[in-house]
Order: structure tokens, then C-alpha cells, then sequence
């Protein structure tokens, strides 16, 4: 590997032709682990004279090195000696002033801005493992640097000092928190005072216009950043350090003065300005939010400077919307802070920094203040923009598009909002009167042509929305409804389409706050209007929002919307085809799919329309994940109303499972969960095998070997497919399951192992013959766990039921199963089966669903007639467990015949049926099994009475009478109440 070689490569890693570049990629991933390497590619990018592209390619390279192979552990990591040692024997280096990290610190001179940034983040990689131990002189140097009259060096030497910092205050064991703490308390003097002096001739070259403002500029931003997280990660109580909360209070007055300085300053300088600015309030945000005792002492001032400049006029002209998001995030951190709010009692507070925040808030928040931020947010903040009027008419689907989760941080609108609903609960007492009174005074219809009254009501109707429950009581908003509201979406002007979606929003806010069931219907004929394709597009979104929130509610009644079933879906199904954008689509089909989901079965005579859309949609959405993801959960709800109606769709429908279900495609990331689920409901309400399903069972053994939190919809999967076509399932993809499951079971919690247990017994219920030998694996396992007898009481009762339906079946089926077993732990076939019924008559017991104890009592009974010296040695305990059996599940009917309450037609017994809250062609399915199974069709005391009989035959009456009369006495009384013996 030689130094040229390298250049030619880094040269051609950076050309225009694919190739070549292909190939120097290829050559260089080689070296990357060959030695000394990394020192080529850092003389390479500290030799100002080569070409900066090959050292910007050389410094990327260097930086992912140092980010895989720095750590000493790592493999083929960079070795001791080419970081710091003497050269390996025979080596190309010759000048060992040369060494990485010496190399390192003597790079401050670098002139390109974009090369010094990858060497700090390679120097701050680097400091993260050595730091401090193995490279203690790293932070003097940049110290040293820092502190350089040499502007490019004093500049470089804060880049990297701040992504050395950054680095260090990233780790958290312990004693590397330690060693940030001892290193925090060691720098933070000085660099309070460099940041000071950097600050202070800043100001002075923007007061007199000098050039190289910009350059000052930079320097003072790194050095507030390394403060930053020094103050606020590298103290551990910043309120004791004297010289940090001087800084912190000096802030407030500094950031005016930048403020009043951004005014007056070019285009060039103002976004780094900007930048400059809140980087001031991230640290009071950081502060308040990490140690907000230490904040305390800052409440009044950062109110004081918050208030003065966001809710009156003198901040006008000065603020830019970044500045102020973050001003709103302080304020509402201080309102709803935990730690500045004290128990009922007083008394508790054993925090005197809780009294004291909570006293200056309230000394703070006077009903005249909190009147004015109140007054003010509803009438500058929560106002409608110009910039937002101009987005509605050039892209209304953008506008309506709504921000969620943590957006209030960073974004404008849901800022004003949030602080806005956290100003109101917080002083909702004094506040409440003063909204009302807005909202009554704005209740006049409007003059359409003027604009700035119609979004002033826009933003009173937002507050109202907004702050819905804290105004339960104040506001009585049926009447509200049937009044102004009402005739408010009676006026069609174009201005008016502003309240007119206002309304509709308001409508979903305060529908499940405080509506009377009576006026749902009322509700229903407001928002249909909205929806029409006449109406304003945003208008119809918010109508369409609205009428999903309306219906999800617990006294939701599908007869009150039944009239205007067809006429809501066909305005919902156009509104559909009519939007563009791909997360417009996704809002409304995400309201159209759970109207369906409401409706149900009602949807079956409206819904053919969506149908022949969906596959085009499905089409059209290629590129579109979390759409096709809407799609999905929408034919959910679709086969569930249509019931086996949805057969005629398999055509469609099958691809749409396959694509879902492929592991191989990248989309399964997204689609697999709704994909099983959809697949789970067709099979549920189809009533024939169709081709179209049969084709699905290969992608079966793969989701298995998956396994994860889709094992569950698998599992049912297959259990439904065990019911509607045993023997495909058995003959295609049986074996690869049954090996899949006996794989991962013992690796399975509980509830797992409870899946694959009843599919088994569903298996052994409805498959065709061969299905024992099939299920083999599993059948061991079960024979294992009941020899072993450690299983929780439900896995044991369904290892039980399993034995007893194989032997109800075949005697030999159980038997060979024991040899087997016996065989494989090296034991005698008796001994295993002794022990299995040892367990089976001890465990019987804790098995409490009547139907389970019937089934192992029919298994036990079967047994009495084998003439096996295993069975008739422990034949007391069969009939202990039969005669409890029998008092369990036998009862006197209304002539006071003794009948088997488990018997078909004897009550509910046999509608063994999922918690699905609709009918489903499985759950006819399952019925179907119910009602042919032994346990819902053999008389328990009948068979048993038989049983009894041919063993007397068996056994002789010598024989037989020997052991009635060994049976103990209340065991035999039990049984003489059902039998004859």
C-alpha cells in the first residue's frame, strides 16, 4: 500500500465516473484494516498543498475509521503503536512526529471550514474511549487553542473543543459522569471568561459595522455551545456554582441587546444571529427542564423578559418566530413544572425552592397579567397569518395538514396553541370569564368583506376549542349549537370559509365535552353540507375529521346515523378520489375505514363503489407505505361488514395478502401487522377453501421462523386454516409447522406455549388421519411435560387434553407415544406411562373448566378396559377423579332425572366461540367441531356404566369385586349415586 496508491484512489473515490468509483470505494474499504492506513489519510488531509477534494475524501475516510476501529477492543481496531508507538519494523512512516494523535493537535490552522468540522467529530470519536487516561494532553492543547490570538486557530480550537464536550458529556457510566464533573469544574472559569470577552467584541464590531463580524460571531456561538453542556451536564448542582448562575442571569441582558443588535445587521449575518440568539434560551430551556432548583433563582427574570417582550408592544420589530417558540416553551416548562408546584398541605413541602418558585409565580401572575397574555395569545398568537391565507389558496391540502407529537417544541401554530392551553388550566378561574365574554361578543354573523374580524373570531373560536374542558360549566353549548354556530355555517362567502372550518373543528372539540345525545342527529345534518364537492376543499377535511370524532364516542348510536348512511359514505368515498396528496388520502381513509368500522354490517348495501376504488388505490400507492398500511385496516373493517359478501373480492385481495406477507420485499416492514390481520378476518368469513387462500399457505413456515409479536396472528392464522381445510393444510405445509413450533416452544413464555397447545388439540380435533403422526414432535413434548408434571395448572390442563383426546382416538397412539419418549430418556415404557397417569390423577385437580374434566374423565374411563397392570394399579385414583368428575357436570333436570349438562343442547356449552362481538363463518366452523366432540356427545355416566361392565367381564368376578371393594368408602358412595357397580 503505497502513499500514491492511496492519493489515486481518495482522487478517484471523489470523480464523476461510477466506475472508477465503484472501484476506489472497493480498494479503499481493503485498506481500511491493512496498517497505516489511517496515518496516510491524515498526512493526506493536513497536507494543505494536495487538492482539498482528496482531503475532504481523506478526513471522511479518517473520521469513519475512527468511528469502527479507534476502540482497542474493536476488531482489526488501529493499533497503540500508529496512534502513539514507534514504527512497526520495516515500515513506510519514517517521520514519527507523524503519529495520529499528535497529528491531531497541531491541525488548528486548517483553512477549510467543512474539513475541520470531520476532523472535530475524528477527534471527539477518538476522545470518547481516550479521554482522559489514554490521551491526557489532548484538552491543554485545545485549552491552549482555545485561547490563541490567532483567530483561525482560536476558531478551530473551539470547533473541537465544543465536539470534544459534546462527546464527553455523551457517556454515562459512572465514572466517565465523574470525570466530566472534575473536568466541567476545571474549565468552566476560564471559559466564561473567553466566552465573555468573545461576546463583548462581537457586540462592539456589530455596533460600529467593523468587518469580520461574522467571524466573531462563529467563535462566540461555540463557545455558549461548549457552555451549555457544561453548565447543564457537567454541574451537578449548577445552583452552587457562583460563577455559572451569574452567566446564566447575564443571559436575559445579553440576548435583548443581540436582539436590538439583529436589527440593524445584513441578510448574511441574521440566520447565524438568530442561531446565536436561542442558543441563550436553550440554555435556560435546558436548565429548567434538567435542574429546575437551580432555575429558581431565574423565574422572575426569565418571566420578566418573556412578558415584556412577547405580550406587550415593545418587543415588536425585535423577536423572530424561532425566538419566540422558544419563549413559549420556557414559559410553559415554568408553568407546568412539577417540582414549582407544592402538595395541598404546606406543611409537606420539605423543598424551600418549591415554596419559593411557587411564591414567584403567583407574586408574577396577577389577574392583570395573566388577562393580558390570555387577551394577547387569542389575538396575535392564535390569529390566522397571512402567510397561512396564502397556503390555503395555493395548497390546501398542505394547510390542512395537522402537526402531532412533540411539534408544539418547533413548530409555530401548535406552539401558540399549546402554551395557550397550559396558560388557561393553569388560571382557568380567573380566565374562564374572560373567554366567555370574547365568545359572546363575537357571536354576531359577521360582515363577509371584513377579514380581520372574521379571523378574529377565528382565533376566539380556537381558544374555546382549545380550552373545551376547562370551560365544562361556563359555556352551554347546545345552545350554543342550535344558535349562532348554525347559522354561522349558513354563510357561503369565500372570507367565511375561515369560520366555516373553525366551526367544524369546534364541532369535533366539544362533542365529546359537552353535547346532548338528542342533538347528535342535528350534528349529522350540519357537517353533511361540508362535505360536499361545492364546498372549500380545506373545509371538507375538517368536516371529515369532525364526523370521526363525532362518531367515536361510547354513546355513539348507529340508528341516529342510519338515515344518512349512504349519503355520508358516497360524500366521504368522493372526497377520496378527490384529494391528492398521499397523507390527505391517508386522513380520509382512515375516517372512511372506521365509519365502516362503526356501521358494520350496515356498510353491505353501500359500499360497492369503495370496492372497485380500492384496487386502484391499492395501485396508485406503490410508493406509499403507510398508505397502503390505511388501505389494509380499511378492507379489514370492509370483510368484517361484508361477511362472506367479501369472497367476490378474493381476486383483489389475495395479491394485496401475498405482497403483505412476503418477507423478501422491504414493504413487510410496514405492511406484515395489518396485512395478518386482514388476512386472519378473510379467513374468518369465507366459508369455502378458495384457491386463492389455499396458494397463501407457504408463507406460513417463514412468519413462524420470524416468530416475534406477529407469532400471535400466526398462530391464528393457522388455527383458522385447521378449520376450513385441515387436510390442504396438512399436506402443504404441515410438517414445516409442526417443526417450527416443536423449535421454538421451549423458548416460549407461557402464553405462547398456550397457543401452540390448543392449535394442536384443534389439529387433533378436525385433521385427517395422519395428523397424529404429523404432529409428533409436539405430541413428545406434551407426553415430556405431563412425565415431568412442572407446568402451571392452564398448560398442564391442555397437556392433559391432548392425552385424552389421542386416546380416545387410539390406546395404541398413546402407547407408542410413551415408548417413544421412554426411549429417548432411557427409561422402561411402563415406568414413563405409570408416571404420566401418576401426574394426570394428581394434577386433575387443579384442571376447573367442566368441559376439560369431562374430556380427561372420558380418556381415563377408556382406559379401565386396556387390561394394562399400569392402569388397573392405580385404578383408585381413576375413580376418585371420575366420580368427582361426575359431580361436577351431572345435575337433575326439571322432571329430576339426572342429565350431563355438558351434552349438545344443555345450555351454552357448545358455543365455543372467540371474543369476536360478530358472527363469522369460523365461528359456524367451530361449532360444527363443538358439536361433534365426545364431549358434547357422550354421556358421561352412560359410558363410564360401560366401561365399568366390560371391565367386570375382563376381569372376572373375583377379580373385579376385589377392587370395588379396595375403592374407599366415600369414593364408592359417589359413584353407586350414578352407577351400577
Amino acid at each position: 500500500m503505497a502513499v500514491e496508491l492511496v492519493l489515486s484512489s481518495l482522487q478517484n473515490a471523489g470523480s464523476q465516473d461510477p466506475l472508477a468509483i465503484r472501484q476506489a470505494e472497493e480498494q479503499l474499504r481493503q485498506w481500511e484494516i491493512e496498517p497505516g492506513f489511517y496515518t496516510i489519510l491524515m498526512n493526506t488531509f493536513t497536507d494543505y498543498s494536495i487538492d482539498a477534494n482528496i482531503r475532504w475524501q481523506a478526513v471522511v475516510y479518517f473520521k469513519n475509521g475512527v468511528d469502527k476501529y479507534w476502540r482497542t477492543n474493536a476488531p482489526n481496531a488501529i493499533s497503540e503503536e500508529e496512534k502513539v508507538g514507534p514504527p512497526p519494523p520495516g515500515s513506510y512512516i519514517n517521520d514519527f512526529a507523524d503519529k495520529i494523535r499528535s497529528r491531531f493537535l497541531r491541525s488548528f490552522s486548517e483553512p477549510e471550514n467543512k474539513i475541520a468540522v470531520q476532523v472535530a467529530v475524528s477527534i471527539s470519536k477518538a476522545a470518547r474511549f481516550d479521554v482522559p487516561r489514554a490521551w491526557p494532553d489532548l484538552l491543554p492543547a485545545l485549552s491552549e487553542a482555545v485561547q490563541s490570538q490567532d483567530n483561525t486557530v482560536q476558531h478551530r480550537g473551539l470547533l473541537y473543543l465544543h465536539h470534544t464536550i459534546k462527546a464527553l458529556a455523551s457517556k454515562r457510566l459512572a465514572v466517565d459522569r465523574r470525570a466530566f464533573l472534575d473536568l466541567t469544574n476545571n474549565i468552566i472559569g476560564y471559559l466564561l471568561n473567553l466566552w465573555h470577552g468573545l461576546h463583548q467584541t462581537l457586540l462592539e464590531m456589530l455596533r460600529v459595522g467593523e468587518e469580520g463580524s461574522n467571524l466573531a460571531l462563529a467563535k462566540s456561538i461555540l463557545a455558549i455551545k461548549v457552555l451549555r453542556r457544561l453548565v447543564v451536564q457537567g454541574l451537578k448542582r449548577p445552583q452552587d456554582n457562583t460563577e455559572a448562575m451569574m452567566f446564566v442571569d447575564k443571559l436575559f441582558d445579553e440576548a435583548k441587546n443581540l436582539l436590538q443588535a439583529r436589527k440593524n445587521i445584513n441578510c448574511v449575518l441574521r440566520e447565524p444571529m438568530e442561531k446565536y440568539i436561542v442558543l441563550h434560551q436553550k440554555i435556560w430551556a435546558d436548565l429548567l427542564e434538567s435542574h429546575p432548583y437551580a432555575f429558581v433563582s431565574h423565574i422572575r427574570k426569565s418571566l420578566t423578559f418573556i412578558c415584556s417582550l412577547c405580550f406587550t408592544d415593545d418587543g415588536r420589530g425585535l423577536m423572530f418566530q424561532r425566538f419566540i417558540i422558544f419563549c413559549f416553551n420556557i414559559l410553559k416548562g415554568i408553568l407546568v413544572c412539577m417540582e414549582y408546584k407544592p402538595p395541598k398541605n404546606m406543611i409537606d413541602t420539605k423543598e424551600e425552592a418549591t415554596l419559593e418558585a411557587h411564591a414567584l409565580k403567583s407574586e408574577f401572575f396577577q389577574l392583570n397579567t395573566v388577562t393580558e397574555i390570555c387577551r394577547r395569545l387569542i389575538s396575535d398568537y392564535l390569529l390566522m397569518t397571512k402567510e397561512d391565507l396564502e397556503l390555503w389558496g395555493e395548497d390546501p391540502e398542505e394547510f390542512a395538514c395537522e402537526e402531532t407529537g412533540d411539534s408544539w417544541k418547533y413548530c409555530w401554530r401548535p406552539c401558540c396553541e399549546a402554551v395557550f392551553v397550559t396558560v388557561f388550566h393553569e388560571y382557568r378561574e380567573s380566565l374562564a370569564p374572560v373567554l366567555v365574554d370574547m365568545v359572546r361578543s363575537s357571536q354576531t354573523l359577521l360582515d363577509p368583506t371584513n377579514l380581520p374580524a372574521i379571523l378574529q373570531k377565528d382565533a376566539v373560536y380556537a381558544a374555546v376549542g382549545h380550552a373545551a374542558f376547562d370551560l365544562y360549566d361556563e359555556i352551554d353549548f347546545d345552545s350554543w349549537l342550535t344558535s349562532s354556530l348554525g347559522q354561522e355555517l349558513d354563510v357561503k362567502d369565500s372570507n367565511y370559509r375561515i369560520i366555516r372550518r373553525r366551526v367544524c373543528w369546534l364541532l369535533g372539540q366539544w362533542s365529546g365535552v359537552k353535547l346532548s345525545p338528542g342533538l347528535r342527529p342535528r350534528l349529522y345534518q350540519l357537517l353533511l353540507p361540508l362535505l360536499a364537492e361545492e364546498e372549500d376543499l380545506v373545509v371538507r377535511l375538517a368536516a371529515a375529521k369532525a364526523l370521526k370524532v363525532v362518531i367515536d364516542d361510547f354513546e355513539f348510536s348507529i340508528e341516529e346515523l342510519e338515515p344518512y348512511l349512504a349519503q355520508v359514505f358516497s360524500l366521504l368515498f368522493n372526497l377520496l378520489k378527490e384529494v391528492n396528496e398521499c397523507d390527505t388520502k391517508l386522513n380520509v381513509l382512515n375516517v372512511l375505514s372506521y365509519f365502516i368500522e362503526r356501521v358494520g354490517v350496515g356498510i353491505r348495501p353501500i359500499c360497492s363503489s369503495l370496492l372497485h376504488y380500492l384496487p386502484i388505490l391499492w395501485e396508485e400507492s406503490s410508493r406509499h407505505d403507510m398508505l397502503r398500511c390505511a388501505i389494509l385496516t380499511t378492507l379489514v373493517f370492509i370483510v368484517q361488514g361484508l361477511g362472506t359478501v367479501s369472497e367476490g373480492l378474493l381476486p383483489f385481495l389475495a395479491p394485496v395478502l401475498d405482497l403483505s406477507t412476503d418477507l423478501t420485499q422491504e414493504s413487510h416492514i410496514y405492511l406484515l401487522e395489518d396485512g395478518l390481520e386482514l388476512w386472519l378476518t378473510v379467513l374468518h368469513n369465507t366459508a369455502k377453501p378458495y384457491n386463492e387462500l389455499v396458494n397463501l399457505l407457504p408463507r406460513i413456515p417463514p412468519l413462524l421462523e420470524m416468530g416475534s409479536e406477529n407469532l400471535r396472528t400466526t398462530i391464528y392464522i393457522i388455527q383458522a386454516y385447521v378449520l376450513l381445510c385441515p387436510s390442504q393444510v396438512m399436506e402443504t405445509v404441515g410438517p414445516a409447522i409442526v417443526a417450527e413450533c416443536a423449535k421454538m416452544y421451549p423458548e416460549l413464555v407461557d402464553d405462547g406455549r398456550l397457543m401452540i397447545l390448543r392449535l394442536v388439540e384443534s389439529w387433533i380435533r378436525c385433521g385427517p388421519p395422519n395428523t397424529t403422526q404429523v404432529l409428533e414432535p409436539l405430541l413428545l413434548i406434551v407426553v415430556e411435560a405431563v412425565h415431568t408434571g412442572e407446568d402451571y395448572p392452564v398448560l398442564m390442563s391442555l397437556h392433559l387434553s391432548i392425552l385424552s383426546r389421542l386416546i380416545l382416538i387410539s390406546h395404541s397412539l398413546f402407547s407408542q407415544l410413551c415408548l417413544t419418549a421412554a426411549t429417548l430418556i432411557n427409561s422402561n415404557h411402563n415406568d414413563v406411562a405409570g408416571k404420566v397417569l401418576d401426574v394426570w390423577c394428581d394434577k386433575m385437580a387443579c384442571v376447573t373448566a367442566p368441559e376439560r374434566r369431562k374430556l380427561l374423565s372420558l380418556a381415563l374411563a377408556s382406559l379401565l378396559t386396556t387390561e394394562s397392570p399400569v392402569v388397573l394399579s392405580r385404578v383408585y385414583m381413576v375413580f376418585l377423579n371420575i366420580a368427582e368428575t361426575l359431580n361436577d357436570v351431572t345435575r337433575p333436570d326439571d322432571s329430576g332425572a339426572i342429565v350431563d349438562s355438558l351434552m349438545a343442547g344443555q345450555g351454552d356449552a357448545v358455543l365455543d366461540t372467540d371474543d369476536i362481538d360478530y358472527e363469522t363463518e369460523h365461528d359456524s366452523r367451530k361449532r360444527h367441531v363443538a358439536m361433534q366432540d365426545p364431549v358434547h356427545t357422550v354421556v358421561l355416566k352412560d359410558y363410564v356404566q360401560s366401561q365399568v361392565q366390560q371391565m367386570a367381564q375382563q376381569l372376572g368376578e373375583t377379580n373385579y369385586k376385589e377392587i370395588i371393594m379396595n375403592v374407599d368408602v366415600e369414593t364408592r358412595d359417589n359413584l353407586l349415586e350414578f352407577l351400577t357397580l
